[in-house]
């Protein structure tokens, strides 16, 4: 089954921080598709989600000093969404340059709505247990079929199903009821005014 689990990926980034090549190799193995349909939902472009991933592994190689780690998943996830800002920040750069004074230039508005988006993602996905965060990055951000997924997870396919399914409608109540504040918010601003 291809989980995050915490102590593993602790072991992880132990051995792979202190030069184990082969532990690199088979977290790559094994997570390397679950991590880079993660940054592609954030990034949006595939070679940009490609150095996205290896910079993720640099700071594997790079992180482990004399201090462990407290929270495995949660530094990882971070490092994730702190190199695809950075990532995106850089191809706007880069996109400006490119661009004449003819072309339409994203806003920061624009760029800044992307970046909150992509966070949101994550912290909708924190809502959902270990199994349906896989499942749905596997097949919203992985672009996988439902049967690959549960091949792929060695679950059977009718679990998989349901708990993809129950993770949809946990998501759709979370952003129902996460609209339904933001409008109890600005229509509590307006009786104020």
């Amino acid at each position: 089954m291809i989980k995050i689990q915490e102590e593993k990926l602790k072991n992880y980034i132990s051995e792979i921080s202190s030069g184990n090549e082969t532990a690199l190799e088979q977290f790559y193995d094994e997570y390397g598709r679950l991590l880079f349909a993660l940054i592609f939902s954030i990034v949006k472009n595939k070679e940009s989600s490609e150095e996205v991933l290896q910079d993720v592994l640099m700071a594997i190689v790079n992180c482990y000093g004399d201090k462990p780690i407290e929270n495995a998943r949660g530094w990882l996830f971070k490092v994730i969404e702190n190199i695809s800002k950075k990532k995106i920040s850089e191809n706007k750069s880069i996109q400006i340059e490119l661009l004449s004074d003819e072309d339409e230039i994203l806003s920061d508005y624009d760029i800044t709505s992307g970046i909150e988006n992509a966070v949101d993602q994550i912290e909708a996905l924190k809502i959902l247990d270990e199994s349906e965060q896989e499942i749905l990055i596997m097949c919203v951000f992985g672009h996988m079929k439902l049967p690959y997924v549960a091949k792929t997870l060695n679950m059977p396919y009718n679990k998989v199903r349901s708990k993809y399914n129950y993770a949809i409608s946990k998501l759709k109540k979370y952003y129902r009821e996460g609209r339904k504040t933001d409008e109890q918010k600005k229509s509590n601003k307006n009786v104020f005014r």
